[in-house]
């Protein structure tokens, strides 16, 4: 119902059901692969977002939308089915609330909330390490990004400048490794480093948002020619969100210096 009602609809609800209908396939091989640990994950990270989406909606006197959503699909896609689920509510909590609720909700803040969590998960728990993707889930990214690209919530700019920079940094020459690096990095691409809430919005920061995120991927990664692993792209997509407004911002103060320079 929410999602029929939102997709026919503006602003922010429509961008969640978009981004779940996106979600839908990866999610559902997740599941399909790793069975009831991946479902009990989806499940309490569901209560998490929807608990802190309901608490700050009451807070601010606002009709409450699950936002959260789409981050509890992203978790469940990238996170070990076995993790501590103490670790998860904790780090769920953190990159919903510090990551997206204290600054407004979905769109007012910089950062993506499930990339916040997941960088947060790497970070408190030593030893932990995410799976890497598989060529299943890889593939069931495509619909969902075509679904992104054509609805405006996926940059052709941020996914050129992205595989332009891994594929260099890599040095990917033939169809084995490509076929590798596609299948490292596409649930990453799709939904942590294209997404559009914490990316940079002008075209030319946008490729550089991408430069910037292959490039940190590969450099998170150890500068290794083997393919990126799990915890490198969460970092770059974490590190390049962080670096978005100052990119737009020298994008915008370039520009207004041309402009500038040529009325002078």
């Amino acid at each position: 119902m929410f999602l029929t009602r939102a997709l026919h609809g503006r602003g922010t609800g429509r961008v969640v059901a978009i981004q779940t209908l996106a979600l839908l396939p990866p999610v559902a091989v997740t599941i399909w692969q790793t069975g009831e640990p991946a479902i009990g994950v989806l499940v309490v990270a569901l209560i998490v977002v929807l608990v802190w989406d309901y608490v700050f909606a009451a807070l601010r006197g606002h009709p409450f939308t699950p936002e959260g959503i789409t981050t509890a699909a992203i978790v469940t896609v990238f996170v070990s089915p076995d993790i501590p689920l103490w670790h998860l509510i904790v780090v769920l909590s953190l990159g919903s609330v510090v990551g997206e609720r204290v600054f407004g909700g979905r769109g007012y803040g910089f950062l993506s909330p499930a990339t916040a969590a997941l960088a947060l998960a790497l970070l408190s728990l030593p030893g932990l390490v995410f799976p890497a993707q598989s060529p299943a889930v890889a593939l069931a990214c495509l619909p969902g990004a075509v679904l992104l690209l054509v609805t405006g919530l996926l940059s052709p700019f941020i996914v050129l400048g992205f595989l332009a920079a891994v594929m260099l940094a890599f040095g990917v020459a033939t169809t084995p490794e490509a076929t590798a690096l596609f299948v490292a990095g596409a649930a990453a691409l799709v939904f942590l480093v294209g997404e559009p809430t914490a990316a940079a919005v002008t075209p030319s920061g946008r490729i550089v948002h991408g430069v910037l995120a292959g490039g940190l991927t590969w450099i998170f990664g150890g500068s290794s020619p083997s393919p990126p692993t799990t915890e490198a792209l969460v970092f770059a997509a974490l590190m390049a969100s962080i670096l978005a407004p100052l990119i737009d911002h020298l994008v915008v103060s370039g520009n207004a210096w041309q402009r500038q320079r040529r009325r002078g």
